[in-house]
Protein backbone atom coordinates (compact mmCIF):
# COMPACT_ATOMS: atom_id res chain seq x y z
CA UNK A 1 0.00 0.00 0.00
CA UNK A 2 1.44 3.61 -1.10
CA UNK A 3 1.57 6.20 1.71
CA UNK A 4 -1.01 9.27 0.36
CA UNK A 5 0.21 12.74 0.79
CA UNK A 6 -2.28 15.20 2.80
CA UNK A 7 -1.51 17.51 -0.19
CA UNK A 8 -0.79 15.39 -3.28
CA UNK A 9 -0.55 12.17 -5.14
CA UNK A 10 2.88 11.13 -6.28
CA UNK A 11 3.55 10.27 -9.87
CA UNK A 12 2.97 6.54 -10.17
CA UNK A 13 5.78 6.59 -12.98
CA UNK A 14 9.12 7.88 -10.89
CA UNK A 15 7.97 10.72 -8.42
CA UNK A 16 11.48 11.71 -7.44
CA UNK A 17 11.65 13.32 -11.21
CA UNK A 18 8.40 14.86 -12.09
CA UNK A 19 7.03 16.68 -8.81
CA UNK A 20 7.03 20.16 -8.57
CA UNK A 21 10.50 22.04 -8.34
CA UNK A 22 9.09 23.60 -4.78
CA UNK A 23 7.24 20.72 -2.70
CA UNK A 24 10.22 19.85 -1.39
CA UNK A 25 12.18 23.40 -0.08
CA UNK A 26 12.62 23.74 3.55
CA UNK A 27 10.29 25.87 5.44
CA UNK A 28 12.63 27.75 7.77
CA UNK A 29 12.05 31.43 8.37
CA UNK A 30 15.47 33.48 8.16
CA UNK A 31 15.85 35.93 10.55
CA UNK A 32 18.41 38.67 9.36
CA UNK A 33 21.43 36.05 7.62
CA UNK A 34 24.68 37.88 6.39
CA UNK A 35 25.84 35.15 4.48
CA UNK A 36 22.58 34.51 2.55
CA UNK A 37 18.96 33.73 2.93
CA UNK A 38 18.43 30.01 4.48
CA UNK A 39 15.28 29.75 1.88
CA UNK A 40 16.99 31.12 -1.13
CA UNK A 41 19.98 28.24 -0.49
CA UNK A 42 16.82 25.28 0.45
CA UNK A 43 15.68 24.03 -2.72
CA UNK A 44 16.80 20.20 -2.58
CA UNK A 45 16.73 19.98 -6.74
CA UNK A 46 20.19 22.06 -6.62
CA UNK A 47 21.71 19.63 -4.29
CA UNK A 48 20.51 16.26 -5.79
CA UNK A 49 23.04 14.73 -7.82
CA UNK A 50 23.50 10.75 -8.74
CA UNK A 51 22.15 8.05 -7.12
CA UNK A 52 21.88 9.69 -3.64
CA UNK A 53 19.57 12.66 -4.68
CA UNK A 54 17.10 10.28 -6.52
CA UNK A 55 17.18 7.84 -3.44
CA UNK A 56 16.19 11.57 -1.34
CA UNK A 57 13.68 12.36 -3.94
CA UNK A 58 11.68 8.71 -4.28
CA UNK A 59 11.92 8.71 -0.89
CA UNK A 60 10.31 11.91 0.01
CA UNK A 61 6.77 10.72 -0.85
CA UNK A 62 6.64 7.95 2.19
CA UNK A 63 8.38 10.24 4.83
CA UNK A 64 7.90 13.90 6.61
CA UNK A 65 11.41 14.39 6.90
CA UNK A 66 12.97 17.18 5.44
CA UNK A 67 14.77 16.16 2.26
CA UNK A 68 17.84 18.18 2.93
CA UNK A 69 18.38 16.27 6.44
CA UNK A 70 17.98 12.72 4.86
CA UNK A 71 20.47 13.80 2.17
CA UNK A 72 23.08 15.08 5.46
CA UNK A 73 21.98 11.76 6.64
CA UNK A 74 23.04 9.84 3.79
CA UNK A 75 26.22 11.41 2.74
CA UNK A 76 27.68 10.90 6.46
CA UNK A 77 26.34 7.85 6.60
CA UNK A 78 27.58 5.79 2.99
CA UNK A 79 30.88 8.62 3.44
CA UNK A 80 31.72 6.63 6.68
CA UNK A 81 31.75 3.14 5.26
CA UNK A 82 33.72 3.80 1.84
CA UNK A 83 35.69 5.93 3.89
CA UNK A 84 39.37 4.35 3.15
CA UNK A 85 38.35 3.24 0.09
CA UNK A 86 37.74 5.89 -1.37
CA UNK A 87 40.50 9.05 -0.79
CA UNK A 88 41.48 12.32 -2.02
CA UNK A 89 44.87 12.13 -3.65
CA UNK A 90 47.53 11.98 -1.20
CA UNK A 91 45.36 9.74 1.14
CA UNK A 92 43.83 12.26 1.96
CA UNK A 93 39.47 11.26 3.51
CA UNK A 94 36.55 11.90 1.92
CA UNK A 95 34.62 11.46 4.62
CA UNK A 96 31.91 14.19 5.38
CA UNK A 97 30.51 15.04 8.64
CA UNK A 98 27.05 16.57 9.41
CA UNK A 99 24.54 17.61 11.79
CA UNK A 100 20.56 18.28 12.09
CA UNK A 101 19.37 21.60 14.12
CA UNK A 102 16.22 21.25 14.41
CA UNK A 103 13.10 21.69 16.92
CA UNK A 104 12.30 18.63 18.90
CA UNK A 105 9.41 16.94 16.61
CA UNK A 106 9.07 20.08 14.09
CA UNK A 107 12.64 18.96 12.82
CA UNK A 108 11.90 15.54 12.07
CA UNK A 109 16.05 14.78 12.78
CA UNK A 110 14.94 11.47 13.64
CA UNK A 111 12.85 10.58 10.76
CA UNK A 112 15.55 11.63 8.79
CA UNK A 113 18.20 9.67 9.88
CA UNK A 114 15.39 6.65 10.21
CA UNK A 115 15.09 7.40 6.41
CA UNK A 116 18.30 7.70 5.50
CA UNK A 117 19.33 4.04 7.04
CA UNK A 118 16.15 2.71 5.21
CA UNK A 119 17.57 3.74 2.41
CA UNK A 120 21.34 2.23 3.18
CA UNK A 121 19.94 -0.82 4.53
CA UNK A 122 20.19 -3.32 1.49
CA UNK A 123 23.97 -1.79 1.24
CA UNK A 124 25.24 -1.13 4.49
CA UNK A 125 22.85 -3.25 7.20
CA UNK A 126 26.41 -5.36 8.26
CA UNK A 127 28.64 -1.98 8.39
CA UNK A 128 25.99 -0.36 10.75
CA UNK A 129 25.65 -3.19 12.80
CA UNK A 130 29.30 -3.44 13.58
CA UNK A 131 30.88 -0.27 13.19
CA UNK A 132 28.69 2.21 14.75
CA UNK A 133 29.05 4.00 18.39
CA UNK A 134 27.53 6.51 20.78
CA UNK A 135 28.54 8.06 23.75
CA UNK A 136 32.38 9.21 23.02
CA UNK A 137 32.79 12.21 25.29
CA UNK A 138 36.79 12.52 25.41
CA UNK A 139 39.85 12.42 23.45
CA UNK A 140 40.96 9.13 25.22
CA UNK A 141 37.68 7.15 24.62
CA UNK A 142 37.56 8.17 21.25
CA UNK A 143 41.59 6.80 20.60
CA UNK A 144 40.08 4.10 22.30
CA UNK A 145 36.97 2.89 20.08
CA UNK A 146 38.90 3.44 16.68
CA UNK A 147 41.66 1.15 18.58
CA UNK A 148 39.45 -1.60 19.71
CA UNK A 149 37.77 -1.69 16.38
CA UNK A 150 40.87 -1.74 14.36
CA UNK A 151 41.72 -4.61 17.09
CA UNK A 152 38.85 -6.63 16.37
CA UNK A 153 38.72 -6.64 12.96
CA UNK A 154 42.28 -8.44 12.73
CA UNK A 155 40.67 -11.65 13.91
CA UNK A 156 38.18 -11.78 10.79
CA UNK A 157 37.54 -12.70 7.54
CA UNK A 158 38.11 -9.42 5.90
CA UNK A 159 40.85 -8.42 8.02
CA UNK A 160 42.15 -5.09 9.22
CA UNK A 161 39.24 -2.39 9.18
CA UNK A 162 39.50 0.37 11.74
CA UNK A 163 36.06 2.29 10.02
CA UNK A 164 33.83 3.89 12.71
CA UNK A 165 30.80 5.90 12.75
CA UNK A 166 29.62 8.16 15.60
CA UNK A 167 25.99 9.18 15.61
CA UNK A 168 24.60 11.33 18.20
CA UNK A 169 20.94 11.80 18.26
CA UNK A 170 21.62 13.76 21.66
CA UNK A 171 24.36 15.68 20.54
CA UNK A 172 24.01 18.23 23.47
CA UNK A 173 24.52 15.96 25.98
CA UNK A 174 27.86 14.89 24.84
CA UNK A 175 28.85 18.42 24.37
CA UNK A 176 28.32 18.66 27.99
CA UNK A 177 30.98 16.30 28.45
CA UNK A 178 33.71 17.05 25.55
CA UNK A 179 33.96 20.44 26.56
CA UNK A 180 35.47 19.42 29.93
CA UNK A 181 37.73 17.54 28.20
CA UNK A 182 41.56 19.25 26.88
CA UNK A 183 42.12 16.24 24.74
CA UNK A 184 38.98 15.81 22.76
CA UNK A 185 38.52 18.66 20.19
CA UNK A 186 42.33 18.06 18.94
CA UNK A 187 42.41 14.21 18.27
CA UNK A 188 37.95 15.17 16.87
CA UNK A 189 39.61 17.50 14.11
CA UNK A 190 43.21 15.13 13.37
CA UNK A 191 40.61 12.16 12.80
CA UNK A 192 38.60 14.67 9.98
CA UNK A 193 42.28 15.12 8.20
CA UNK A 194 43.10 11.18 8.50
CA UNK A 195 46.25 11.80 10.89
CA UNK A 196 47.56 9.81 13.61
CA UNK A 197 46.31 10.19 16.95
CA UNK A 198 47.72 8.63 19.44
CA UNK A 199 46.24 7.84 23.83
CA UNK A 200 48.66 6.94 26.40
CA UNK A 201 47.37 4.36 29.31
CA UNK A 202 48.72 2.94 32.54
CA UNK A 203 50.09 -0.68 31.52
CA UNK A 204 49.57 -4.01 33.75
CA UNK A 205 52.55 -3.36 36.10
CA UNK A 206 53.30 -0.33 37.97
CA UNK A 207 55.56 2.49 35.33
CA UNK A 208 54.43 0.50 32.89
CA UNK A 209 52.81 2.38 29.74
CA UNK A 210 50.84 1.64 27.07
CA UNK A 211 50.35 3.40 23.68
CA UNK A 212 46.76 3.16 21.51
CA UNK A 213 48.34 4.45 17.99
CA UNK A 214 45.73 4.82 15.31
CA UNK A 215 47.92 5.60 12.12
CA UNK A 216 44.84 6.21 9.87
CA UNK A 217 41.69 6.73 11.82
CA UNK A 218 38.58 6.27 9.43
CA UNK A 219 36.04 8.39 11.71
CA UNK A 220 32.49 9.06 10.65
CA UNK A 221 30.30 11.54 12.25
CA UNK A 222 26.00 12.81 12.19
CA UNK A 223 24.36 13.95 14.95
CA UNK A 224 21.41 16.13 15.85
CA UNK A 225 20.99 19.24 18.02
CA UNK A 226 18.40 22.00 18.95
CA UNK A 227 19.26 26.01 17.67
CA UNK A 228 18.54 26.29 21.54
CA UNK A 229 21.46 24.15 22.70
CA UNK A 230 23.78 24.86 20.06
CA UNK A 231 23.85 28.11 21.04
CA UNK A 232 24.77 26.89 24.82
CA UNK A 233 27.46 24.45 24.20
CA UNK A 234 29.25 25.47 21.13
CA UNK A 235 31.58 27.72 22.44
CA UNK A 236 33.45 30.40 20.12
CA UNK A 237 36.35 29.35 21.55
CA UNK A 238 35.96 25.81 20.34
CA UNK A 239 34.60 27.15 16.74
CA UNK A 240 38.03 29.71 16.60
CA UNK A 241 40.09 26.10 17.22
CA UNK A 242 38.51 25.16 13.83
CA UNK A 243 36.16 22.17 15.45
CA UNK A 244 33.24 23.12 14.00
CA UNK A 245 34.26 23.71 10.64
CA UNK A 246 35.16 19.89 10.16
CA UNK A 247 30.97 19.48 10.28
CA UNK A 248 28.08 20.55 7.75
CA UNK A 249 25.25 21.16 9.97
CA UNK A 250 21.67 22.22 8.33
CA UNK A 251 18.95 23.34 9.38
CA UNK A 252 16.13 21.13 9.22
CA UNK A 253 11.92 21.19 9.32
CA UNK A 254 9.19 18.99 8.75
CA UNK A 255 8.59 18.84 5.03
CA UNK A 256 4.94 17.55 5.01
CA UNK A 257 2.32 16.27 7.01
CA UNK A 258 1.25 12.39 6.31
CA UNK A 259 -1.58 10.36 7.89
CA UNK A 260 -0.94 8.40 10.73
CA UNK A 261 -0.28 4.31 9.97
CA UNK A 262 -3.58 2.55 10.83
CA UNK A 263 -3.16 -0.45 13.44
CA UNK A 264 -0.55 -3.46 11.44
CA UNK A 265 0.67 -0.84 8.99
CA UNK A 266 3.79 0.04 9.01
CA UNK A 267 5.27 3.41 8.79
CA UNK A 268 5.09 4.96 5.47
CA UNK A 269 9.15 4.85 4.99
CA UNK A 270 9.11 0.83 5.14
CA UNK A 271 6.79 1.25 1.95
CA UNK A 272 9.37 2.56 -0.18
CA UNK A 273 11.79 0.15 -1.91
CA UNK A 274 15.16 1.32 -2.35
CA UNK A 275 16.94 0.75 -5.30
CA UNK A 276 20.38 -0.98 -5.82
CA UNK A 277 22.64 1.28 -6.95
CA UNK A 278 24.02 2.33 -3.66
CA UNK A 279 24.52 -1.48 -2.89
CA UNK A 280 26.38 -1.62 -6.09
CA UNK A 281 28.44 1.88 -5.61
CA UNK A 282 29.81 0.46 -2.10
CA UNK A 283 30.56 -3.09 -3.80
CA UNK A 284 32.40 -1.17 -6.71
CA UNK A 285 34.25 1.25 -3.47
CA UNK A 286 35.10 -1.52 -1.57
CA UNK A 287 37.07 -3.48 -4.42
CA UNK A 288 39.91 -2.00 -4.80
CA UNK A 289 41.20 1.72 -3.77
CA UNK A 290 39.72 4.32 -5.39
CA UNK A 291 41.03 8.27 -5.68
CA UNK A 292 38.80 10.75 -6.49
CA UNK A 293 40.11 13.38 -8.81
CA UNK A 294 38.60 16.67 -10.69
CA UNK A 295 38.01 17.04 -14.35
CA UNK A 296 39.43 20.08 -16.00
CA UNK A 297 36.11 21.74 -15.39
CA UNK A 298 35.38 21.15 -11.99
CA UNK A 299 39.12 21.92 -11.21
CA UNK A 300 38.00 25.12 -12.78
CA UNK A 301 35.49 26.03 -11.00
CA UNK A 302 36.46 24.32 -8.16
CA UNK A 303 38.71 27.33 -8.05
CA UNK A 304 36.23 30.12 -8.38
CA UNK A 305 35.00 28.68 -5.04
CA UNK A 306 38.12 29.30 -3.26
CA UNK A 307 38.38 32.25 -3.88
CA UNK A 308 35.08 33.14 -3.26
CA UNK A 309 34.84 31.18 0.12
CA UNK A 310 38.66 33.11 1.23
CA UNK A 311 36.79 36.96 -0.14
CA UNK A 312 33.57 36.74 1.74
CA UNK A 313 35.67 34.76 4.60
CA UNK A 314 37.57 37.73 4.87
CA UNK A 315 34.46 40.08 4.99
CA UNK A 316 33.39 38.38 8.47
CA UNK A 317 34.01 38.75 11.95
CA UNK A 318 36.64 36.32 13.13
CA UNK A 319 34.61 34.12 15.10
CA UNK A 320 31.72 33.55 12.48
CA UNK A 321 34.20 32.90 9.83
CA UNK A 322 35.52 30.28 12.07
CA UNK A 323 32.90 28.13 10.99
CA UNK A 324 33.55 28.55 7.04
CA UNK A 325 37.39 28.04 6.32
CA UNK A 326 36.85 24.65 4.56
CA UNK A 327 34.42 25.14 2.96
CA UNK A 328 36.30 24.52 -0.52
CA UNK A 329 37.02 21.29 0.75
CA UNK A 330 34.04 20.20 2.15
CA UNK A 331 32.45 21.15 -1.79
CA UNK A 332 35.60 18.93 -2.53
CA UNK A 333 34.21 15.88 0.03
CA UNK A 334 30.79 16.44 -1.38
CA UNK A 335 31.20 16.25 -4.94
CA UNK A 336 33.68 13.43 -4.20
CA UNK A 337 30.90 11.17 -2.43
CA UNK A 338 28.33 12.33 -4.69
CA UNK A 339 30.43 10.76 -7.87
CA UNK A 340 31.70 7.97 -6.01
CA UNK A 341 28.35 6.95 -5.19
CA UNK A 342 27.49 7.19 -9.51
CA UNK A 343 30.72 4.65 -9.60
CA UNK A 344 32.93 6.91 -11.39
CA UNK A 345 36.40 8.28 -9.39
CA UNK A 346 36.92 11.61 -12.07
CA UNK A 347 34.22 13.95 -10.22
CA UNK A 348 32.25 16.38 -13.03
CA UNK A 349 31.61 19.84 -12.66
CA UNK A 350 28.09 18.99 -12.09
CA UNK A 351 28.76 17.46 -8.50
CA UNK A 352 30.78 20.22 -7.69
CA UNK A 353 27.61 22.63 -8.41
CA UNK A 354 25.61 20.32 -6.38
CA UNK A 355 28.53 19.87 -3.21
CA UNK A 356 28.49 23.97 -3.71
CA UNK A 357 24.42 23.99 -2.89
CA UNK A 358 24.90 21.65 -0.11
CA UNK A 359 27.71 23.61 1.31
CA UNK A 360 26.30 27.02 1.15
CA UNK A 361 22.79 26.12 2.58
CA UNK A 362 25.11 24.94 5.84
CA UNK A 363 26.88 28.00 5.73
CA UNK A 364 23.63 30.01 5.88
CA UNK A 365 22.37 27.77 9.07
CA UNK A 366 25.43 28.36 10.54
CA UNK A 367 25.43 31.74 10.30
CA UNK A 368 21.52 31.59 11.76
CA UNK A 369 22.44 29.10 14.32
CA UNK A 370 25.20 31.88 15.23
CA UNK A 371 22.77 35.07 15.16
CA UNK A 372 20.57 33.40 17.26
CA UNK A 373 23.01 32.32 20.08
CA UNK A 374 24.41 35.97 19.71
CA UNK A 375 20.97 37.58 20.43
CA UNK A 376 20.19 34.83 23.23
CA UNK A 377 23.96 36.20 24.84
CA UNK A 378 23.13 39.64 24.52
CA UNK A 379 19.69 39.34 26.19
CA UNK A 380 20.90 37.29 28.96
CA UNK A 381 25.01 38.72 29.19
CA UNK A 382 25.97 39.34 33.09
CA UNK A 383 28.60 41.77 33.38
CA UNK A 384 31.99 40.30 34.68
CA UNK A 385 31.90 42.13 37.88
CA UNK A 386 28.69 40.72 39.22
CA UNK A 387 30.07 37.12 37.91
CA UNK A 388 33.36 38.03 40.18
CA UNK A 389 30.99 39.05 43.19
CA UNK A 390 28.85 35.86 42.47
CA UNK A 391 31.76 33.25 42.75
CA UNK A 392 33.48 35.03 45.20
CA UNK A 393 30.46 34.57 47.95
CA UNK A 394 29.98 30.58 46.61
CA UNK A 395 33.70 30.51 47.22
CA UNK A 396 33.61 31.56 50.62
CA UNK A 397 34.14 35.01 49.92
CA UNK A 398 38.12 34.73 48.90
CA UNK A 399 39.51 33.17 45.97
CA UNK A 400 42.93 32.87 44.28
CA UNK A 401 43.45 34.33 40.80
CA UNK A 402 43.35 30.57 39.18
CA UNK A 403 40.52 29.43 41.40
CA UNK A 404 38.53 32.60 40.07
CA UNK A 405 39.53 32.29 36.33
CA UNK A 406 38.91 28.56 36.23
CA UNK A 407 35.30 29.20 38.18
CA UNK A 408 34.57 32.05 35.81
CA UNK A 409 35.17 29.00 32.57
CA UNK A 410 39.10 29.37 31.69
CA UNK A 411 38.84 30.91 28.43
CA UNK A 412 36.56 32.93 28.40
CA UNK A 413 38.10 36.31 30.22
CA UNK A 414 41.52 36.28 30.19
CA UNK A 415 43.53 36.46 33.99
CA UNK A 416 44.33 40.02 32.93
CA UNK A 417 41.08 41.41 32.11
CA UNK A 418 39.46 39.55 35.29
CA UNK A 419 42.47 41.39 37.79
CA UNK A 420 41.57 44.49 35.74
CA UNK A 421 37.92 44.53 36.46
CA UNK A 422 38.18 43.65 40.12
CA UNK A 423 40.57 46.53 41.11
CA UNK A 424 37.93 48.69 40.10
CA UNK A 425 35.34 47.17 41.98
CA UNK A 426 34.82 49.15 45.91
CA UNK A 427 33.92 45.28 47.19
CA UNK A 428 36.77 43.90 46.27
CA UNK A 429 40.51 43.46 47.69
CA UNK A 430 43.24 42.09 45.94
CA UNK A 431 45.84 40.93 48.11
CA UNK A 432 49.52 39.30 46.95
CA UNK A 433 50.35 36.25 49.00
CA UNK A 434 54.10 36.14 50.20
CA UNK A 435 56.39 33.92 52.09
CA UNK A 436 54.36 31.38 50.53
CA UNK A 437 57.86 29.24 50.01
CA UNK A 438 58.22 29.41 45.93
CA UNK A 439 60.30 31.31 43.80
CA UNK A 440 58.94 32.94 40.90
CA UNK A 441 55.80 35.16 40.97
CA UNK A 442 53.95 35.56 44.05
CA UNK A 443 50.13 34.32 44.05
CA UNK A 444 47.24 36.91 44.27
CA UNK A 445 44.47 36.36 45.75
CA UNK A 446 40.62 38.25 45.69
CA UNK A 447 38.71 38.85 48.64
CA UNK A 448 35.46 40.02 49.30
CA UNK A 449 35.31 43.45 51.88
CA UNK A 450 32.22 45.45 53.00
CA UNK A 451 32.01 48.61 51.00
CA UNK A 452 33.39 51.55 53.25
CA UNK A 453 30.24 54.19 54.14
CA UNK A 454 31.52 57.54 53.88
CA UNK A 455 31.65 59.50 57.51
CA UNK A 456 28.53 60.53 58.53
CA UNK A 457 28.31 64.17 60.00
CA UNK A 458 27.74 64.48 63.99
CA UNK A 459 24.06 64.78 64.92
CA UNK A 460 23.07 67.76 67.02
CA UNK A 461 21.71 66.83 70.32
CA UNK A 462 17.38 66.64 70.12
CA UNK A 463 16.13 68.25 73.79
CA UNK A 464 13.81 64.94 75.07
CA UNK A 465 10.12 65.42 75.77
CA UNK A 466 10.59 64.74 79.12
CA UNK A 467 7.51 64.02 81.36
CA UNK A 468 6.89 66.55 84.18
CA UNK A 469 8.62 64.74 86.97
CA UNK A 470 11.87 64.10 84.56
CA UNK A 471 11.82 67.69 83.43
CA UNK A 472 11.79 69.17 86.95
CA UNK A 473 15.05 66.36 87.60
CA UNK A 474 16.74 67.69 84.58
CA UNK A 475 16.54 71.29 85.02
CA UNK A 476 17.69 71.06 88.69
CA UNK A 477 20.71 69.24 87.57
CA UNK A 478 20.89 71.90 84.34
CA UNK A 479 21.29 74.90 87.01
CA UNK A 480 23.77 73.02 88.99
CA UNK A 481 26.25 72.21 86.46
CA UNK A 482 25.44 75.68 84.63
CA UNK A 483 25.92 77.58 88.13
CA UNK A 484 29.58 76.48 87.42
CA UNK A 485 32.32 78.98 86.01
CA UNK A 486 33.45 76.98 83.13
CA UNK A 487 30.44 76.85 82.02
CA UNK A 488 28.77 80.15 82.48
CA UNK A 489 26.38 81.04 79.45
CA UNK A 490 25.83 77.84 77.78
CA UNK A 491 22.43 76.16 77.11
CA UNK A 492 20.79 73.29 77.89
CA UNK A 493 21.64 71.71 74.77
CA UNK A 494 24.60 72.49 75.26
CA UNK A 495 24.52 70.86 78.84
CA UNK A 496 22.67 67.40 76.44
CA UNK A 497 25.74 67.37 74.39
CA UNK A 498 28.11 67.58 77.36
CA UNK A 499 26.44 64.31 79.40
CA UNK A 500 26.90 62.19 75.84
CA UNK A 501 30.37 63.12 75.71
CA UNK A 502 30.90 62.40 78.87
CA UNK A 503 29.48 59.21 78.94
CA UNK A 504 30.77 57.98 75.97
CA UNK A 505 34.27 58.66 76.70
CA UNK A 506 33.92 56.51 79.79
CA UNK A 507 32.65 53.56 77.09
CA UNK A 508 29.57 53.42 78.22
CA UNK A 509 26.37 55.02 77.35
CA UNK A 510 23.73 57.33 79.17
CA UNK A 511 21.60 54.70 79.72
CA UNK A 512 24.28 52.34 80.69
CA UNK A 513 25.47 54.33 83.14
CA UNK A 514 22.16 55.42 85.27
CA UNK A 515 21.45 51.92 85.50
CA UNK A 516 20.92 51.05 88.94
CA UNK A 517 22.56 48.13 90.45
CA UNK A 518 20.72 45.39 91.73
CA UNK A 519 20.75 43.97 95.01
CA UNK A 520 22.54 40.56 95.35
CA UNK A 521 20.29 37.61 95.54
CA UNK A 522 19.77 36.19 98.94
CA UNK A 523 22.14 32.51 99.15
CA UNK A 524 19.99 29.75 99.54
CA UNK A 525 19.41 27.84 102.46
CA UNK A 526 22.25 24.96 102.81
CA UNK A 527 20.51 21.47 103.04
CA UNK A 528 21.35 20.23 106.20
CA UNK A 529 22.97 16.76 105.82
CA UNK A 530 21.33 13.94 105.82
CA UNK A 531 22.13 11.04 107.91
CA UNK A 532 23.11 8.74 104.71
CA UNK A 533 27.08 10.25 104.26
CA UNK A 534 28.67 10.16 100.30
CA UNK A 535 31.95 8.65 100.64
CA UNK A 536 34.09 11.22 98.62
CA UNK A 537 37.79 9.94 96.86
CA UNK A 538 40.60 11.92 96.41
CA UNK A 539 42.28 15.01 98.81
CA UNK A 540 40.74 17.74 96.22
CA UNK A 541 36.95 16.14 96.96
CA UNK A 542 37.82 16.34 100.99
CA UNK A 543 38.88 20.09 100.82
CA UNK A 544 35.70 21.30 98.48
CA UNK A 545 32.94 19.20 101.04
CA UNK A 546 35.09 20.84 104.16
CA UNK A 547 34.78 24.57 102.70
CA UNK A 548 31.19 23.84 101.51
CA UNK A 549 30.33 22.93 105.03
CA UNK A 550 32.06 25.91 106.87
CA UNK A 551 30.18 28.37 104.47
CA UNK A 552 26.70 27.11 104.86
CA UNK A 553 27.39 26.72 108.93
CA UNK A 554 28.70 30.19 109.78
CA UNK A 555 26.12 32.68 110.88
CA UNK A 556 26.41 35.74 108.31
CA UNK A 557 26.60 39.20 110.21
CA UNK A 558 24.04 41.92 109.33
CA UNK A 559 26.07 45.29 108.81
CA UNK A 560 23.69 48.14 109.08
CA UNK A 561 23.98 51.24 106.95
CA UNK A 562 24.84 54.89 107.89
CA UNK A 563 22.47 57.56 107.54
CA UNK A 564 25.15 59.10 105.23
CA UNK A 565 25.33 56.25 103.03
CA UNK A 566 21.59 56.25 102.78
CA UNK A 567 21.64 60.31 101.41
CA UNK A 568 23.48 59.49 99.05
CA UNK A 569 21.71 56.99 97.98
CA UNK A 570 19.05 59.15 97.37
CA UNK A 571 20.73 61.51 95.36
CA UNK A 572 22.73 58.50 93.36
CA UNK A 573 18.64 57.72 92.17
CA UNK A 574 17.84 61.07 91.48
CA UNK A 575 20.74 61.84 89.09
CA UNK A 576 19.89 58.06 87.66
CA UNK A 577 16.65 59.68 87.13
CA UNK A 578 18.11 62.70 85.14
CA UNK A 579 20.38 60.44 83.41
CA UNK A 580 17.48 58.20 82.00
CA UNK A 581 15.85 61.28 80.70
CA UNK A 582 19.12 62.15 79.01
CA UNK A 583 19.50 58.49 77.34
CA UNK A 584 15.68 58.65 76.01
CA UNK A 585 17.51 61.11 73.29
Amino acid sequence: MKAELLWGEPDDAYPALTMDAHAFSVNVQPNGLERGNVEAHGRYEDMAYGPIGKEVLGSQPFTEADPIGVHAALLALFSAAINGHVTQPGGRPVVVWTALAGRSSLGCKGTALEAAEWILDPALSAFLNHHRRQGISSGPSLINALHEQYEKSLTTEDGPDGRLVVIEEEWQNQLRRTNRCPTFSGNFRTAWDGKTVVNTTKGKKPGERDEQRVDNPQLGFHSHIQPGAWAKYISDTEALGGSYNRILPVLVHRSKFLPSPEEGEERPIFQYTPTKTLKLAYDWARKEKRVMTLSSAARKRFDELRMTYEEQNAELPEVLASFFERSAEQVWRVAAVLTAANRKTVIPREAIEAARHFVDYSIASVTQLVNLSASNQARTATPLDDLIRRWLNKLGGEATRSVLYRSLGSGRYSAEEIERTAEGMPDVEIIEVRNTGRSGAKPKKFRLVAETASPAEPMAPVVPSARPAEAEALLTLYAEWAGKAENAGKSLTDFLAHGQAQGQAKGQTPARKATAKRPPAPRKAATPPSSTTTRTRGTASKRAAAKTTSATTAPRKSVAKPAAQKAVSQRSVKKAVAASAIAST
